[in-house]
């Protein structure tokens, strides 16, 4: 469990970045999320959980970008959080 935890923060912190680099969300609207969709609910993994551990991702990239300017990805990670929201997925499933 713990590994796969790690491998679903690390997949979604690659993702932030592909995002940022390629100046667009198109990774996440059209790889990321319908993934999530179709994998989370058949592993009975709650979209509260998903919501936290995007939000834990979000308090980590302020801790370790400190003093540097994140108002570059700051949007790319608030597009994340509005995507991932448990209210969301209500009205999807």
């Amino acid at each position: 469990m713990r590994v796969s935890s790690i491998r679903d923060v690390e997949m979604f912190q690659i993702y932030l970045w592909v995002c940022l680099l390629e100046q667009s969300l198109e990774a996440l609207q059209r790889e990321l999320f319908p993934l999530c969709l179709m994998l989370y609910p058949s592993l009975n993994v709650t979209w509260e959980l998903v919501f936290q551990m995007v939000h834990l991702l979000g308090k980590e990239i302020q801790t370790r970008a400190a003093g540097y300017d994140t108002s570059v990805l700051t949007p790319y990670y608030l597009s994340v959080r509005e995507m991932f929201d448990p209210k969301i997925f209500q009205g999807l499933l």
